[in-house]
This record gives C-alpha cells, structure tokens and sequence, in this order.
C-alpha cells in the first residue's frame, strides 16, 4: 500500500543520469522491496486513487503480494526504454496508451508478452487486448468550461472556443499536438470523421488564429484540473477525467463532448521484466468487468470490459465516455498516425509556440 516518493523522471531524467543510477546504487537503486511485492507505474492523482480503491489494495489483499506505486511523467516513452536499455527495473508494470506502443515498437523490442490465456480478446472494446497490451479504461479529451461565467453562452464545438467575439473569456490548451491538431482542423471545418491524416499546414494556421487568446498551455492532469477549478480561464480542451474530479470537487463547471476523442490506457509488461509472471497475474486480475467497475467511484473513465457498465453505479454513469449520449458524440484517437508522427510534429509545434 505504499506510494514511492519519487518518480521515474528523477531517476531517470538523462542517460548520464541513468549511468550514475547504475553506478551508485546505495543512492539510487530501486527501494528493496520483497521479492512478493510490484512496482506499478501509473499516472498518479485520481488515477492512482481509483486504481488503489479498484485494483491495488484488493489484489494485495487476496494474493499477499503488495503493490507500491510510483508516479509516470507526461510522457513515459523515453523512461521506458531506458529502463529496458539499462535492465533498471525501476518499475515491473506500466500504464501506456497505444501510441506510446506504437512509438516504442518503432525503436526496438520493449515489452514482454502479456501471455493471458484465460483472457477472451473479444469480451472487451476493440483494440483492448493485444499480445502486448491490456488495456483497462477508455478516457476521453473533451471541452471543459466554467458555468458561473459562461452560463447559457458556453461553446458546443471547437469552431465556437475559436469564436472569441461570440464566446468571450479565458482560454487554455494542451501543449502537445496530441488532439490540438486535431481541435485546431475541426475549428477550421474539417469534418471529424476526416481528420487522418492530420493536414498539419492548415492545422498551424487554424492555431494561428486563437494563438493569442491562450492564456495558458497546460501540460499536465493536475494542471488542467487547477484551471478549471480555480477560475483561471473559462473553456480549454481536458481530460473528461480530470474535468470531472474539478466538477467533483464543487467547481462550476461542465463537458461539451462535441468532437472529443477518446483513447485506452492500460497495462505493459517490460521487456525482461523479473517480475513478468507475478505482473501478469496483477493484469489478468484488473480485467474483471466487476473490479473495472469498482473505479468509476472515483474516476470517469469507462470499463473496457464490454460487461463492465452493467456494474457501474447508476449515478455514475452519466459520467462516463460510453455513456449514452456521450460515445456517439467521440471518435478514436489515430494512435498509428501519433506513433509514427509525433515527433516530427511536437518539433514543430514547439518551434510555434516560441515564434
């Protein structure tokens, strides 16, 4: 039941830092823990909650092994592979999204294979469950906004958050291509069923448009969850799930799903893992439709169990991406076209951003 009080960019922030991790262990080494224990790499906050509430704490319960979590930095792709590269196992299983996949598949051979024969691929949502991958919630990137001064003039689609004459107050993006891209054609009129390939020139010059009315490019959850709560703008794109935990929290405020997109994150394994078997153990345990359900308590994201919302709480479901009402609104994310063209592109948008 324990949450380490450090996080995989600390240790691992460069190579140079990886190196020293590795030669002075006395400093550095992973916390020795027994050997009936696993680190799990999730992405802290309500997550992390629910998690313990849903998975960690019961399984611990159950099998005696205990599980300890460490918190993942925005992007974990560049840890993990160092990670796997230096055999330093700072972590035995780790939450990802099929991009991160895609992008490490690209570099090499980073995951163990999940090996789950009691796991029937098509009792959950498409894409769940893969040799590498085991996905265990669907969330979504919606447009968050303040009710108290927004009222009854709240913007429905991303051509109104760029209307800034018809919808006036603060504004928020994330700072990352990953959906702004996408935000940003569906302002300029592209239809969201036509979006890939991204056409990333009339993308940049969509956000030409409202560069100047952002007042804050958020990069993180937790970030966005502030914003939101605190007043500090009006509308941005977010996370449905932190959305909802500023919302939980009392904030005023709402979620248009109007073209948001929705994406899986799960369970990897990796490569090399000396732990793999008891990981997989952990895995097979969470994709239970029951134990999937038991985290809408505390966070808004769906089972991807196709049996899971038959066990959510009737009054949490409102709140969920597959909702009615909700899912019809989404589309997937192109987590193929990000693997194979986020970096080229963050250059890029960075590049924007400082001119």
């Amino acid at each position: 039941m324990t949450k380490l009080n450090m996080n995989r960019r600390t240790l691992l922030k460069s190579s140079a830092g990886a190196a020293i991790a590795l030669a002075a262990p006395a400093i550095f080494t992973r916390p020795a823990f027994a050997a009936d224990a696993l680190t799990i790499g999730d992405t802290g906050g309500p997550y992390a909650e629910a998690f313990r509430l849903a998975f960690y704490d019961p399984f611990e319960a159950e099998t005696g092994i205990r599980i300890n979590n460490i918190v993942l930095s925005p992007d974990p792709v560049p840890q993990y592979q160092m990670l796997v590269d230096t055999s330093y196992y700072l972590m035995d299983v780790s939450v990802m999204t099929p991009e991160h996949i895609d992008r490490l598949n690209r570099e090499g051979d980073y995951f163990e294979p999940l090996n789950l024969p009691n796991i029937n691929p098509a009792d959950f949502v498409g894409g769940a469950i893969t040799d590498k991958f085991a996905a265990v919630y669907m969330f979504a990137i919606s447009l968050g906004y303040r009710t108290d001064t927004l009222g009854e003039n709240a913007p429905k689609s991303w051509a109104d958050f760029w209307n800034t004459t018809a919808f006036p107050g603060r504004r928020s993006l994330y700072r990352s291509p990953i959906t702004t891209m996408e935000i940003a054609l569906l302002a300029d009129g592209v239809a969201i069923d036509e979006l890939y390939p991204l056409d990333i020139d009339r993308a940049f010059a969509s956000l030409d448009k409202i560069k100047s009315e952002i007042a804050v490019w958020w990069t993180s959850g937790a970030q966005g969850t502030q914003l939101l709560q605190n007043g500090e703008v009006d509308m941005l794109n977010i996370w449905n799930t932190r959305a909802q935990t500023a919302i939980n929290d009392g904030a005023p405020a709402a979620i248009s799903w109007v073209e948001g997109h929705y994406n899986l994150g799960g369970w990897t394994i990796p490569k090399g893992s000396p732990k793999a078997d008891m990981a997989r153990k952990f895995i097979e345990y969470t994709l239970d439709p029951q134990r999937q359900a038991k985290y809408t308590e505390i966070l808004a994201v769906s089972p991807t169990h196709l049996k899971g919302y038959d066990f959510v709480a009737e009054d949490k479901r409102g709140n969920l991406p597959t909702a009615p009402g909700h899912i019809e609104k989404l589309r997937p994310l192109d987590n193929a076209y990000w693997g194979e063209n986020l970096n080229a592109v963050t250059e890029r948008f960075e590049a924007w951003l400082l001119s």
